[in-house]
C-alpha cells in the first residue's frame, strides 16, 4: 500500500490561502536540506549552497513571490510546493508521486476548460510583494552543460533524487513535497532514477572486492605511462575496459575516462595492447564475439572506443603494437599468414596482407624509417629414420626488417654469441637502437665438478640489419623484456617463485630494479622518462602494478555489487543479488530505504531470485564451489524477510528462478524443476531444456527459457509435472523473463519481440515491443504490464494494458552520456520499482504504475 501525504488529497493552494509557515518550510528546504543533498562544502554561504543545489538539478534560480494570477493555474513542474505542518507528526511516508485532484487533472488534460487565460502583468497590475525568505525556483530548464562541466555522477543523481524525483522529505516535523525536475518528461507521474550506491550497501566485513581485475598491457611515451586492462565479475563478456594513467613517469596514477563515440561503455571488450607517442595513444583488444576493437586518446586521460573497418576481420589475431614516426603499426596473423596494419591516427587502418613466407608476426618495433618484427615461418627438415629419410615441416622463429612501413620484409639473422641459446625473447627499441635478449649459460670446471652458470644475453642493432651481443645480465628464465629510449628492463626468475627486475640505461651495465612477488602474472613492462620502470599484471583476482597500491588510486579498484531480482509482499520489498563476491539480500518497507540483511556465515556466490508465499520468503541462487568445484545450489528462507537462514536444497544444478503459487513454491534451473509446499522438503522434476524464469498463475505455473538455441515454454498445474507449450512458428529467440496478470502472460526474449498468452500459457502469440530494443525485465501492475529494455546505450520503459499493444514512457534520466540499464523490476502496490545501473553505478527507480 502506498503511503500518502495530506497534500495528495487537497486542492492546490493559492498564494492567498497558503499557510504562513509554508515560507518557513521553503526556507528550511532551501537552506537546511539542499546543500547537504548536493554534497557541497560547508564554506559556501547558504545562498550559494542552495543555488548550487538547484543548478545541479537543472532548475533555474529566482527570488520573489510569483504573480497572484499564477497561483490559480496548476502548479508548475519546476516549482517547490510546501505543505503546512501536520497536526500530529507522522512517520516518514513512502515517497510517492503526489496525485493531482480531479479538478487539477482535468485542467491538465483539457486546458480550454480551465477558464480564461490570465492576462500578462502590466504597469497597472498589482505585483505580489516579495517577503524575506520567500524563494521561488521556477522557469524553463537550463541548457545541458558540456561534458567536462557536468557534476559528478553521485552528486548529480542525489540532486535529481532530492529536487527532481518528487520524493517526500521530512524536516523538523514538517512534511513537504518537492516537484519533478524541469527537464523531466511531460507525461505526469514519470520520474527518473536516483543513485543507489549508498542504498544497497556492500558487505562491511568482506575481505575481497569480489571483482576480477587485471592489467593486460602497459606502455609509455616520455613521462606518460598508461596501463590498460579490464574489470568484471568473472563472467565472460561482462568485463569493462579500464585505463590508468600517470603523467610523472609512474609516481602517481589516476583512472582515465573510457567511452565510445556515442557515449556508451561496451561490455566484454578488453584492451590487450597499448602504445603511445606525443599527442596520440592507441589500444587494441578483442571483442567478446571475436574481432578487433580499438581505443584512442590524445592525452591518455580520456579514451574513446573506435569502430574498426574492413582492415580487420574476425579471423585476425593482433599480437603487437608499436609507435612509428608517422603513426602506429600492428602485426599478427590471419589464417596461417602474417598480417601487418598501419595507421596515422589509430582510427583508420590499412591492411598489409599476404606476406609471403611468414606464418605469423608476434613482436614489432620501430626506429626511424625501419620496422623490425619477430615471428615464425615454416621450413622442411629431413631426418634419417632407420634406412629411410623422413621429411617434415617444422615451424621456426625468425626476424625480419621492413624499410617501407611493413609492405616488404627481408629476413635478418641474430647470431648466437656469448653463450646464448634458444629463441629470442622480446623486441624493443632502446637507447642505442633495436634490442632483443636470449637465455645464456656457461659450464666450467672438471668433469666431476662442473658448474653451469645461467644468465641472459642482450643483442642490439642500430638499424635492424646487423646484430651483435652487447652485454650479459645475471639471472635466468627471462619472462619479460622491453625498453624505450629511456632505457631497457628485463624480468628474470628468482628464488621461491619471486622474480627479479633488472634495468639498464645504456645496454651495457645492469642494476637491480626491484622484485616481483610470487603469484604475480606479469603482462607488460616499460621504461618511462628518467629511466623509471613500470610493470603490469595480475595477482589472483586483483590487478597488479609494480610499486603501486591500487587501492589508493580512486576508481582503480571497485567492489562487486549486483541487484539481480526484486520481489514484494505487503509491507516489505526484498532485493537479492551479491556484493564482494558473496550473496546479499536487502530489504525496505517502502522500496526506498534499504537495509542489508544479516546472512548466516560468508556465502560465496549470489542469489538470483526471490518470492514470497504462504510459508514466508524464499531466495535461490548459486554458491561458488571451493577449489574449482562446480557451483552448488543456494537457498535461503525467512518468515518476515528480515532474519534469513540457509535451508537444504537438492544437489544438482543451481536454481535460477522461483515463484510462489497455488501448490507452493516452484524453482527452476538447467534441465530441472523443484516443488516444495513447506520450504523443507523438495520434489524434483525434469525439464527438457534450460529455463530462465518462472511465474505463478491462478491455476498453476509457467516457466520460460530455451531448448538448445530455440525458445521454450513449460506449463504445470502443480509444479511437479511440466508440459512443453507450442510456440508460434518463426519465433526463434530464447526467452528470458515471464510475468503473469490473471490469465494473461508476457514472456520476453532478448530482442524486440515478446510472446503473449491470454489463456494461462496454453497458446501464445508473437508481439513486437518496438524497433531497436533489447528487453530486460517485465512485471505486472494493477493496470497491465511494464517492460524495461535497452535502446542502444539508453534504457527504455514500455507499458501495455493487455500485453498486445505497447507504448513507450518518456522517463527522465534514462538517456544521455554513458550507459543506462534497468534490469530488475517489480510492482509495489500502485507503483513500479526497478533497479539498474548508470555507467556501472547502481540506480533505483520508483514511479506510479502507468495507466
Amino acid at each position: 500500500m502506498t503511503a500518502r501525504t495530506p497534500e495528495q488529497d487537497e486542492a492546490p493552494r493559492t498564494a492567498e490561502d497558503e499557510p504562513a509557515g509554508s515560507r518557513q518550510v521553503r526556507r528550511r528546504l532551501t537552506f537546511g536540506v539542499a546543500g547537504d543533498i548536493a554534497d557541497l562544502r560547508a564554506a559556501l554561504s547558504p545562498w550559494q549552497r542552495a543555488y548550487e543545489a538547484w543548478r545541479a538539478a537543472g532548475l533555474s534560480w529566482g527570488h520573489g513571490a510569483p504573480p497572484r494570477e499564477r497561483a490559480t493555474r496548476p502548479a508548475s513542474r519546476n516549482a517547490i510546493r510546501a505543505g503546512g505542518p501536520s497536526a500530529e507528526p507522522e512517520p516518514a511516508p513512502a515517497p510517492a508521486e503526489p496525485r493531482a485532484p480531479k479538478a487539477a487533472k482535468a485542467a491538465r488534460t483539457k486546458p480550454k476548460a480551465a477558464g480564461p487565460k490570465p492576462k500578462a502583468a502590466g504597469p497597472k497590475q498589482a505585483k505580489a510583494k516579495a517577503e524575506p525568505g520567500d524563494v521561488l525556483v521556477a522557469g524553463p530548464p537550463k541548457p545541458a552543460p558540456e561534458a567536462s562541466g557536468r557534476p559528478p555522477l553521485a552528486r548529480r543523481l542525489r540532486a535529481r533524487a532530492a529536487v527532481g524525483a518528487g520524493l517526500v522529505l521530512v524536516a523538523a516535523g514538517t512534511v513537504f513535497a518537492v516537484a519533478q525536475r524541469a527537464d523531466a518528461p511531460d507525461e505526469p507521474g514519470v520520474r527518473g532514477p536516483i543513485a543507489a550506491g549508498e542504498l544497497f550497501a556492500l558487505d562491511p566485513a568482506a575481505a575481497s572486492d569480489g571483482l576480477v581485475q587485471n592489467l593486460t598491457a602497459i606502455g609509455s611515451a616520455g613521462a606518460t605511462v598508461v596501463a590498460a586492462g579490464a574489470e568484471g565479475d568473472g563472467a565472460p563478456g561482462r568485463e569493462r575496459a579500464r585505463f590508468l594513467v600517470s603523467t610523472d613517469a609512474g609516481s602517481t596514477w589516476k583512472t582515465a575516462e573510457v567511452r565510445a563515440e556515442d557515449g556508451s561503455a561496451p561490455l566484454g571488450e578488453t584492451p590487450r595492447l597499448v602504445s603511445g607517442r606525443p599527442g596520440q595513444w592507441v589500444a587494441l583488444g578483442r571483442a567478446p564475439g571475436g574481432g578487433t576493437v580499438a581505443w584512442t586518446s590524445e592525452n591518455a586521460r580520456t579514451w574513446t572506443r573506435r569502430p574498426l573497418g574492413a582492415a580487420f576481420t574476425p579471423a585476425d589475431r593482433v599480437s603487437d603494437l608499436a609507435p612509428t614516426g608517422r603513426g602506429f603499426v600492428a602485426v599478427g596473423a590471419s589464417k596461417g599468414r602474417a598480417v601487418a596494419w598501419s595507421s596515422a591516427d589509430g582510427r583508420v587502418w590499412q591492411r598489409i596482407d599476404g606476406i609471403a613466407g611468414i606464418t605469423g608476426l608476434d613482436r614489432v618495433a620501430a626506429s626511424g624509417s625501419g620496422l623490425v618484427a619477430h615471428g615464425t615461418y615454416s621450413r622442411k627438415v629431413t631426418a634419417k629414420k632407420g634406412r629411410k629419410k623422413v621429411t617434415r615441416t617444422v615451424r621456426s622463429e625468425g626476424l625480419w626488417l621492413s624499410p617501407d612501413g611493413g609492405r616488404t620484409w627481408t629476413g635478418v639473422k641474430v647470431p648466437q654469441a656469448q653463450g646464448s641459446y634458444g629463441p629470442m625473447k622480446g623486441l624493443a627499441v632502446g637507447p642505442t637502437g633495436f634490442a632483443t635478449v636470449r637465455e645464456g649459460r656457461q659450464t666450467t670446471g672438471p668433469k666431476k665438478h662442473r658448474r653451469t652458470k645461467r644468465f641472459g644475453v642482450l643483442f642490439t642493432s642500430p638499424d635492424g640489419r646487423t646484430w651483435r651481443a652487447a652485454s650479459r645480465f645475471a639471472g635466468s628464465g627471462v619472462e619479460l623484456f622491453d625498453g624505450t629510449a629511456s632505457g631497457l628492463a628485463v624480468v628474470v626468475a628468482g628464488a621461491k617463485g619471486a622474480r627479479t627486475v633488472l634495468r639498464s640505461a645504456d645496454g651495457r651495465t645492469w642494476q637491480p630494479g626491484g622484485s616481483v612477488p610470487a603469484g604475480v602474472r606479469g603482462s607488460g613492462l616499460t621504461v618511462a622518462g628518467a629511466g623509471r620502470l613500470s610493470l603490469s599484471g595480475q595477482r589472483g583476482d586483483d590487478a597488479y602494478l609494480h610499486g603501486v597500491d591500487l587501492r589508493a588510486v580512486p576508481g582503480a579498484v571497485n567492489a562487486e555489487r549486483s541487484v539481480r531480482s526484486l520481489a514484494t509482499a505487503p509491507g516489505l520489498s526484498v532485493a537479492v543479488g551479491g556484493t564482494n563476491g558473496g550473496a546479499a539480500i536487502w530489504t525496505a518497507p517502502d522500496g526506498l530505504q534499504w537495509t542489508r540483511a544479516q546472512l548466516p556465515g560468508a556465502t560465496r556466490g549470489w542469489l538470483s531470485d526471490a518470492a514470497h508465499g504462504s510459508r514466508g520468503w524464499l531466495a535461490v541462487g548459486r554458491a561458488a564451489g571451493a577449489g574449482g568445484a562446480p557451483a552448488a545450489p543456494l537457498a535461503m528462507t525467512s518468515q518476515d524477510g528480515l532474519a534469513w537462514q540457509k535451508t537444504a536444497f537438492p544437489a544438482g544444478p543451481p536454481p535460477v528462478a522461483v515463484a510462489a503459487g497455488p501448490s507452493g513454491y516452484a524453482a527452476v534451473g538447467p534441465r530441472a524443476a523443484w516443488r516444495s509446499a513447506d520450504l523443507r522438503t523438495w520434489r524434483h522434476a525434469a525439464l527438457d531444456g534450460a529455463p530462465s524464469d518462472v511465474t505463478a498463475t491462478a491455476g498453476g505455473y509457467v516457466a520460460v527459457g530455451a531448448r538448445g538455441a530455440a525458445p521454450a515454454v513449460w506449463t504445470s498445474r502443480d509444479a511437479a509435472t511440466w508440459t512443453a507449450a507450442r510456440l508460434p512458428s518463426g519465433f526463434t529467440a530464447p526467452l528470458t523473463r515471464v510475468a503473469a496478470r490473471g490469465g494473461t502472460l508476457v514472456a520476453l526474449s532478448a530482442t524486440a519481440t515478446a510472446l503473449v498468452s491470454t489463456d494461462a500459457g496454453a497458446t501464445w502469440t508473437q508481439r513486437n515491443l518496438g524497433p531497436g530494443l533489447t528487453a530486460a525485465a517485465v512485471a505486472p501492475t494493477p493496470y497491465g504490464f511494464v517492460v524495461t529494455a535497452a535502446s542502444g546505450d539508453d534504457a527504455a520503459v514500455l507499458t501495455s494494458a493487455d500485453g498486445t499493444t505497447w507504448r513507450g514512457l518518456d522517463v527522465g534520466g534514462l538517456s544521455g552520456r554513458g550507459e543506462q540499464r534497468l534490469t530488475a523490476l517489480t510492482a509495489l502496490g500502485a507503483d513500479i520499482l526497478a533497479t539498474g545501473t548508470e555507467n556501472g553505478a547502481p540506480i533505483l527507480w520508483r514511479a506510479p504504475a502507468p495507466r
